[in-house]
């Protein structure tokens, strides 16, 4: 029984480490799919002469071409939007500045998303909390 006991308490003592740099992968996958939905996005919008935005809800980002085709982005766990946002795309491509705050409970770190004045530009600055 103590046996037991102890490969039971090794096993949940070696789980938190595996789980935590699942949520970090987890959350890298994130930014890489958001780049390449973004980049996607501020390609088509023009192309197409229609207007764009990106919701950013408390549980997923929303990419919209003029309400008619929509990709949903969830955000993994651990990684929380301050505020609620939209970003939009005029048909000519441009973007009104503007900025997106996650904060992460995986990496400690805050994430300021700043869109760019003019052609579909945008930031990551990654702050200590």
């Amino acid at each position: 029984m103590i046996v037991l006991s102890i490969s039971a308490f090794m096993l949940l003592i070696s789980i938190w480490p595996i789980q935590n740099k699942y949520n970090e992968v987890s959350e890298e996958i994130f930014w890489k799919k958001f780049d390449a939905m973004w980049m996607r996005l501020v390609t088509i919008v023009p192309k197409s002469g229609q207007r764009g935005n990106v919701y950013f809800y408390n549980d997923k980002a929303i990419f919209v071409v003029s309400n008619k085709e929509k990709k949903y982005l969830y955000y993994p766990q651990g990684l929380h939007l301050y505020q609620y946002r939209n970003i939009q795309i005029s048909a000519n491509g441009r973007v009104k500045p503007d900025t997106v705050v996650f904060n992460s409970e995986v990496t400690k770190l805050k994430y300021v998303i700043t869109f760019q004045l003019a052609w579909g530009d945008y930031r990551i600055k990654k702050e200590g909390r």
